[in-house]
């Protein structure tokens, strides 16, 4: 969603600005990247035409997407286990990640949706056009909606591109995809900061 990567690209600009360069993306560096994009690449399949509307997907796909839910969460994991500087970031991504896959799986591979918040963020509501069977990540909250307010329920202002309904996860991930994005570009000024400090002591 692109409202959840507008603090990235904010954080980006200031980080930047600060050091005055984009050279610490350079230096960009994520271990097991390849499942990450793999996962993501999946998703996108999925979750689009015509894939969407074979029964296949529609019988095993949310366990894919549960799949791929899994892969990244793994990705995450792994790489804030690294002594990388960025891994206060990617820990705190696995959280985010974490909490929407434990929401997905308790509430049996779908992601609850609050229908109010959606018309709020969106104008319309969660359907099929033509009523036709098709995949989807979501569905609408209901009495039997487990672990509700970790679910989608925080509309977006409708001011935003693409502006949708998130979860707490969600807001996480999107922190931690931030964190990451300033300790990325700013790491070289932080290190001559540390060795200005250095030589003058």
């Amino acid at each position: 969603m692109l409202g959840l990567l507008i603090p990235v690209v904010l954080t980006s600009v200031v980080g930047a600005l600060w050091v005055g360069s984009w050279a610490g993306l350079q230096r960009l560096r994520i271990r097991w990247w390849p499942l990450a994009v793999g996962s993501i690449a999946v998703e996108l399949v999925l979750h689009n035409a015509p894939v969407d509307r074979q029964s296949w997907a529609l019988a095993w796909g949310p366990w894919i997407w549960v799949a791929c839910l899994g892969a990244m969460l793994v990705v995450l994991i792994r790489n804030g286990l690294s002594d990388d500087r960025a891994r206060s970031a990617f820990r705190l991504a696995a959280v985010g990640v974490a909490v929407n896959l434990f929401v997905v799986l308790a509430n049996g591979g779908f992601m609850p949706q609050s229908a109010e918040a959606r018309l709020q963020a969106r104008g319309i509501p969660l359907v099929t056009a033509d009523g036709r069977p098709q995949l989807r990540n979501v569905v609408p909250t209901g009495p039997e909606t487990r672990f509700v307010w970790l679910s989608d329920v925080i509309a977006q202002p409708g001011w935003l591109p693409t502006a949708n309904v998130v979860s707490v996860g969600d807001l996480v991930l999107s922190t931690a995809l931030a964190l990451w994005a300033f300790q990325t570009i700013t790491a070289r000024r932080r290190t001559q900061v540390w060795s200005q400090t250095a030589d003058s002591h």
